[in-house]
């Protein structure tokens, strides 16, 4: 019987994309650098791998080795998503509505996620949507030595909410949050409305596959 839902932040249960593409144009801009595709979901095909990947792609491999540079783009990035994230930021659909239903359900919730330069404002963009009392734990980058998709992260969710692997779901959006998720050894639940398409969900073998996150409490009641 599961007991914890250990949820993706961005592109599961935050639409992010806006507040993301304007804060790196707004950035690179300042910094002289191209700005990213004006097609927003080529845009996204960039912004949504790590930072070690996304950074020597758009600063350019000379500048990405230029540490005191790096140290300053960041900066610059945490200032500019500061200025913007609340206004631009959406709930994913029916993402709060679930989120209490699960509570209600007495399922502990867990936050897991990838970010780092920005993982100071996941819980005040959770706060200004009415769910900061919902959340029982956040774990980020930060946290843990290896990201994902390695099971880290999940693994020390799990420790901190004191559950046994096997009454953990992850639910996420992306390939790295299914494969760490099934490395972990809990039950992965892919969710193909986020920044990854259906076709590229389809080849991690997630235990589950929805399109709406409603879907979720049917997993809090089953017995199994």
């Amino acid at each position: 019987m599961f007991s914890a839902f250990l949820l993706d932040l961005d592109g599961t249960i935050l639409d992010s994309r806006k507040p993301f593409i304007i804060t790196y144009n707004r950035v690179l801009v300042k910094n002289g650098l191209t700005p990213l595709p004006s097609d927003e979901s080529k845009a996204l095909r960039i912004l949504r791998h790590p930072v070690e990947e996304i950074f020597p792609r758009l600063l350019g491999e000379e500048r990405y080795k230029d540490t005191a540079f790096v140290e300053s783009f960041v900066e610059d990035l945490k200032e500019a998503y500061g200025e913007v994230y609340l206004s631009y930021t959406r709930l994913c659909p029916s993402a709060k509505e679930t989120i209490h239903q699960l509570k209600a359900l007495n399922q502990k919730i867990g936050v897991v996620s990838s970010r780092l330069s920005f993982a100071d404002y996941i819980l005040p963009v959770l706060k200004s949507f009415g769910m900061g009392d919902m959340i029982d734990l956040v774990v980020t980058s930060r946290d843990v030595a290896v990201t994902k998709p390695s099971p880290e992260p999940y693994l020390l969710a799990a420790e901190k909410l004191k559950k046994d692997i096997r009454e953990c779901v992850v639910v996420g959006d992306s390939p790295e949050d299914i494969i760490a998720g099934k490395a972990a050894g809990m039950f992965t639940v892919a969710y193909t409305k986020g920044f990854y398409s259906l076709e590229e969900l389809s080849k991690h073998n997630a235990d589950l596959m929805i399109d709406d996150l409603s879907k979720l409490t049917q997993l809090a009641r089953a017995p199994f």
